[in-house]
């Protein structure tokens, strides 16, 4: 099966995508689809060995709507034209509907316009023809989706439009055969303003789902156009695009890294937080990976071009967001079974309501304006967009903090965890051993020097801890020879003439060295001891410890803050993993566990209804991550580990997950009240328009009736649109403080 993700122009509410999702879905071959309003996506899944991508995109078009090219920027542009030309009727209908308003209503104001009644229906009809042309999308989507019994939010908008229009040639007709009165009855004005508030509320909505995509745009625009090359030993400038497999790049101080690549000649800070949310440097030097669109610092890199194109993390990072804006979160079910029967039952309600009125004994043009508001005040604008914008919102929220959601469904159960399991090593901690203490009765120098020279051939990361910490204090490190290792115990060689050997106590012991009391004491506090003797004599031992990350103990308090149950499950020793917990504030610890472990202790919690997200690095806890309600890869982990996850930290700051849990949380609450204003605002208005105030006396209402329904209707969908705006703003308080 492949997904691809379609560019689909022309959909204005949530019947539009049911429309496509049941056309694409009724071809052999296509496992499901989902058209997203908030993003104008749709996401297919299909076998390609049964059904080719212009089958699909034909589907596609044959319901009604266009397919986009797949160039970003050419996308982009379509959009932005579509947002003009939508500029352009909606400056031409409000010119129009103006004057025809003015025109139509004068005389309830006094306003003598100096006409007779024949030439003011002619008048009116002269400036609705322009209005009609500007809402031209309205009937050429409308009619075509009513006709082949799949109604949209169109065509809700046309049937009342055409009614209007009905009613006032028919007036216009009584006018014509010499009822001057029924010149007052016109209802060309209502036509004319139904388009044009309709059309003020669809560009607003237009231009937020434009911007709505910022994020993403953004990020992709951070990729530089041009690289500096070094072929054959000259330099020049290329367009980025043009880049291959192999090519040398300089990377001067202050530009932006043109693709992923390998450095192999300098040394420099690079800024990746467009990709990881951390605006801290990161140093950077031969054989280090620097990423597309990170801003190089104060030095010069020359780097191999390892990535190019969509093989490149940023735009890994893109198609991720994009997969995950096209997805549809569990709580969209609800707006979905809604919309799907709801502009049929609108239709009805009108219809049934005209009759209603004719029974009671109402004149046709009453009981058509009652049906003619009805139809405009219940387009569903408003419940297609309650989920999906604010899913493509906090999909974006989060890249922008370094935090990127597989699916809209792992947005929704991020919302919902109330239990997270934390690896130790590489997540709590920082993923490698370093030196913290050393104790010896000679020159503390001199010790080190020798220890890191007895374990300069050793692959082990303990004697790569105590290479890497005498490198760090400029220690010079002695030849050795007669290297000689000892599985699970330690090392031999001669260092300077002296015999040498380092390891564990009993290694050492066995060795016949006397190991005097307390020697490793440091064990108890979680620390790794190394021991070392000089011919046949200890002299001295050097702690390593896998420190906790700065940020972790506020990351738990977090967590703990929101009322979530923290524990801590790891395969390393009790001491070491107690020890940690304990400076994080964890007082739930699983050591020494095994993968299956894990995986067990995920599964004993579900069973005792907690819904559970596992945060790991390594391939050991994929089958957690998965097993999991949530699971969260931290950026350095493994590949396997991140593809188990539904959740990518693109750093590894550990405060990134309560603000992962809290974004999922903003984000659903965020549509419920999206859905809450839908639901309420058509339970409240469609008794309004279907003849309630008349029933309470204001019959005076009526005939201004089908305008002020279309003024609601772009209010429900303008409020829709700016409470997900409102997401945008939002800042987890887990990251407060973050440099």
């Amino acid at each position: 099966m492949r997904t691809r993700i379609f560019r689909v122009g022309g959909m204005t509410c949530a019947a539009c995508a049911n429309r496509i999702n049941t056309a694409v879905e009724a071809l052999d071959g296509v496992q499901s689809c989902n058209a997203n309003i908030g993003n104008n996506t749709a996401t297919v899944v299909y076998d390609d060995s049964a059904i080719t991508e212009d089958t699909i995109a034909q589907a596609i078009i044959g319901a009604g709507y266009q397919v986009i090219s797949d160039d970003r920027t050419e996308a982009d542009k379509a959009e932005l034209r579509d947002l003009a030309v939508r500029r352009r009727d909606l400056v031409l209908a409000i010119a129009f509907a103006v004057p025809l308003s003015v025109v139509a209503m004068g005389h309830m104001f006094g306003l003598d316009i100096g006409l007779e009644p024949l030439a003011l229906c002619a008048l009116q009809i002269i400036l609705l023809i322009p209005i009609l042309y500007a809402g031209r999308r309205f009937f050429r989507k409308g009619y075509p989706a009513l006709l082949s019994k799949s109604p949209t939010m169109d065509s809700l908008v046309s049937l009342g439009c055409t009614a209007s229009v009905l009613m006032g040639l028919w007036s216009t007709y009584e006018v014509w055969n010499g009822d001057a009165s029924a010149v007052h009855s016109l209802s060309f004005d209502s036509a004319g303003m139904i388009l044009a508030l309709v059309s003020i509320g669809k560009y607003l909505e237009a231009r937020s789902k434009y911007r709505t995509n910022d994020s993403l745009r953004k990020l992709l625009e951070m990729a530089p156009d041009e690289a500096t090359v070094i072929r054959d030993g000259t330099e020049s400038r290329i367009p980025s695009s043009e880049l291959a497999m192999g090519d040398i790049v300089l990377i001067r101080p202050g530009e932006r890294v043109p693709t992923d690549a390998t450095v192999i000649d300098g040394q420099s800070s690079v800024n990746e937080s467009m990709l990881t949310g951390e605006s801290i440097p990161v140093t950077k030097g031969p054989g280090d990976i620097v990423y597309g669109a990170t801003v190089n610092g104060s030095g010069s890199l020359r780097a191999k071009v390892e990535r190019i194109g969509e093989d490149t993390v940023l735009f890994q990072i893109a198609r991720m967001m994009e997969m995950a804006q096209g997805t549809k979160a569990p709580v969209a079910n609800i707006a979905d079974r809604v919309a799907a029967v709801f502009v049929p039952a609108v239709i009805v309600i009108a219809a049934l309501a005209c009759i209603g009125w004719l029974l009671a004994g109402r004149g046709p043009e009453f009981s058509l304006t009652i049906a003619v508001s009805v139809l405009v005040i219940s387009c569903p604008c408003a419940l297609g967009l309650a989920t999906p914008l604010a899913i493509v919102v906090g999909t974006g929220l989060g890249s922008r903090h370094g935090i990127l959601y597989k699916t809209a469904a792992a947005l929704e159960s991020a919302a919902r965890i109330d239990t997270v399991i934390l690896d130790k090593t590489g997540t709590c901690t920082v993923g490698r051993p370093e030196v913290v203490e050393v104790s010896t009765s000679m020159d503390a120098a001199r010790f080190v020097s020798i220890v890191a020279a007895a374990e300069t051939d050793s692959e082990h990361p303990l004697g790569e801890a105590v290479v890497a910490y005498a490198a760090s204090k400029d220690i010079a490190v002695p030849e050795h020879a007669g290297f000689e290792s000892v599985t699970g115990g330690g090392v031999r060689c001669t260092v300077d003439g002296s015999r040498v050997l380092v390891g564990s106590a009993s290694f050492l012991s066995e060795e016949g060295v006397d190991i005097p009391e307390g020697a490793d004491a440091g064990a108890s506090e979680g620390r790794t001891c190394i021991l070392a003797a000089i011919d046949g004599e200890y002299r001295g031992t050097i702690s390593i410890m896998d420190p906790a990350r700065e940020e972790s103990p506020s990351a738990v308090a977090a967590l703990k803050a929101d009322g979530i149950r923290v524990m801590m499950v790891t395969g390393d020793r009790r001491s070491t993993a107690e020890h940690i917990a304990g400076e994080l504030g964890i007082d739930d610890v699983r050591a020494e566990t095994r993968p299956g472990d894990k995986l067990e202790i995920v599964k004993e919690l579900q069973v005792a209804q907690r819904r559970v997200a596992m945060t790991g690095d390594g391939i050991n806890d994929a089958p957690a991550l998965t097993q999991s309600d949530l699971g969260i890869a931290v950026g350095s982990g493994t590949d396997i580990a991140m593809e188990s996850a539904d959740v990518i930290l693109m750093n590894d700051d550990l405060r990134s997950v309560p603000a992962s849990l809290e974004i999922g949380r903003a984000t659903l609450r965020n549509i419920k009240q999206n859905l809450f204003f839908a639901f309420c605002y058509n339970a409240v208005c469609i008794p309004i328009a279907a003849g309630l105030p008349v029933l309470l006396g204001y019959d005076g209402l009526v005939d201004q009736m089908p305008m002020i329904s279309a003024a609601a209707m772009s209010l429900s969908s303008i409020s829709v649109v700016t409470n997900a705006m409102r997401l945008r703003g939002f800042r987890p308080a887990a990251l407060d403080g973050r440099r």
